[in-house]
């Protein structure tokens, strides 16, 4: 087995100003300037001829095209063939969300700006430049893991209304996995390359009545990881769908530091014990007035193998039925005289928004409808790779938390990452037993990302399957 070598790099990814972060519908003004830097950060880890790119980036999200051009450009740019590279997108809400076509949510702005699509176009070369950065820092390296614990930083959000429904808020009675997964790689005098951690909570700290763009508490995690440990800290944002912090959306910048300190520090305590080396003790004789023994730790010389290897597998993930072509004319009727109702009664682009969110996606889906049959299923990727005896598995969704702690306690390896918003993301996967409450994710979150149905109750158990599986392969694997 050949050396394993590896290298990590970042760019900055801020936002052109003025520009529309997408990830608050009611956000009715454009940042002009930024709490903290947007970056894309990658990971590049080479065991002879198998090379993979582990990148994650401030990005709400990524949609199929965009996340297909970029893995095109970085292999086009450094030969990283396209199955081996797997994109994060953070979800910061405080961020763009490249995509192709029209406006999704909307801002100070009704369309796309030329500066955002300015900002779109480039990204892709961007994301390759991290991942050059990372080539020309390859070094011969080791990877270990270990496991945090962060209790009463995030809850669970779906939040019963005492009628049989759901709304966002709090609900402790529900799950959410407060683990943080951590891998740390170091070189072999063990200096730090790269510390990978991964979480699962929308970056929603900041409101979107806080004027700036930013990786929300994600950016103080890197920085306190970095602090005390040197080398480059990637986030991987995980299965988040169902999980806040345990106070969001705050009008005041401040309280995302907290938060982020709390993680990094947790992350770096998972692993401060955990040298990936092999040591072994050594014994040197010294003397003065009486004979001494001192001990010493050594790393072993070559030090022993560690496989890498990297699999994947795309899925027809299936949809619950569309609504008819009728439910949909109606309910566009009713959702346009109100907005006509509050324009004529002078209401600002903070109630505007939220309605018209509504009507841009029934335009676009009856217009789907007239043309040709409603998809039945979406297309997405899982994505997984193992590293000595740690591993990480991309999903392109917003998975509830449940569904990430499943996969991660079925994993055959020490410790596993793992990792929603990942390749293409296609939206929120609820577990089958949250349908019956209904609520925003279940219900109409897919009409931010354009599609015509939630998914079904089937995608879940699809997903989580067939994430185990890949793990289970590639643990199998000794290459």
């Amino acid at each position: 087995m050949s050396e394993l070598l590896v290298g990590a790099g970042s760019f900055f990814i801020d936002p052109p100003l003025p520009s529309d972060p997408q990830g608050f519908v009611r956000r009715a003004v454009a940042v002009r300037d930024d709490l903290d830097s947007a970056l894309v950060s990658a990971c590049v880890i080479q065991n002879g001829t198998h090379t993979i790119a582990l990148l994650a980036a401030d990005v709400t999200n990524l949609d199929t095209y965009f996340a297909d051009r970029i893995r095109r450009v970085i292999e086009t740019t450094t030969g990283i063939p396209y199955d081996n590279i797997l994109l994060n997108s953070s979800h910061t809400h405080a961020g763009l969300w490249p995509r192709a076509g029209n406006k999704k949510l909307h801002g100070e702005f009704p369309d796309v700006t030329e500066a955002e699509q300015a900002y779109f176009e480039k990204i892709p070369y961007d994301y390759a430049s991290a991942v050059v950065k990372a080539l020309s820092r390859l070094k011969p390296a080791r990877i270990s893991g270990g496991t945090g614990l962060v209790p009463g930083l995030a809850v669970n959000r779906r939040e019963r209304d005492g009628n049989g429904g759901t709304i966002l808020g709090w609900n402790k009675e529900n799950f959410i996995d407060e683990e943080v997964p951590t891998i740390r790689i170091d070189d072999h005098d063990g200096l730090p390359i790269a510390t990978l951690v991964g979480f699962g909570c929308h970056p929603v700290v900041l409101g979107g009545e806080v004027p700036y763009s930013g990786p929300d508490f994600i950016g103080e995690l890197r920085r306190k990881v970095e602090l005390l440990r040197g080398g480059i800290c990637i986030f991987f944002q995980g299965a988040a769908g169902n999980v806040l912090p345990l106070e969001a959306f705050i009008d005041q910048p401040g309280p995302e530091r907290q938060m982020g300190s709390r993680l990094g520090l947790e992350a770096v305590h998972a692993i401060v014990d955990k040298d990936p080396r092999v040591i072994k003790i050594e014994k040197v004789s010294y003397g003065s007035v009486t004979p001494i023994s001192l001990y010493r730790r050594r790393a072993v010389s070559p030090q022993p193998p560690q496989p890498v290897s990297s699999l994947r597998k795309v899925l027809e993930l299936p949809l619950n039925p569309s609504l008819t072509v009728p439910e949909m004319e109606t309910e566009l009727a009713s959702r346009q005289m109100d907005f006509d109702a509050k324009v004529a009664a002078g209401a600002g682009r903070d109630l505007l928004n939220p309605i018209g969110y509504h009507i841009e996606w029934l335009k676009d889906i009856l217009k789907m409808a007239r043309t040709a049959p409603l998809p039945e299923f979406l297309v997405g990727e899982i994505w997984a790779a193992r590293l000595g005896d740690a591993a990480i598995v991309g999903t392109p969704g917003e998975l509830f938390s449940e569904l990430g702690a499943e996969v991660r306690r079925r994993s055959p390896f020490a410790t596993t990452i793992f990792a929603g918003y990942c390749q293409g993301v296609l939206g929120y996967v609820s577990t089958p037993e949250e349908y019956q409450f209904g609520g925003y994710e279940p219900t109409v979150a897919q009409r931010g990302y354009g599609h015509p149905a939630p998914f079904s109750p089937a995608a879940s158990r699809m997903l989580v399957e067939e994430s185990v599986a890949l793990l289970e392969r590639l643990h199998a694997s000794t290459k």
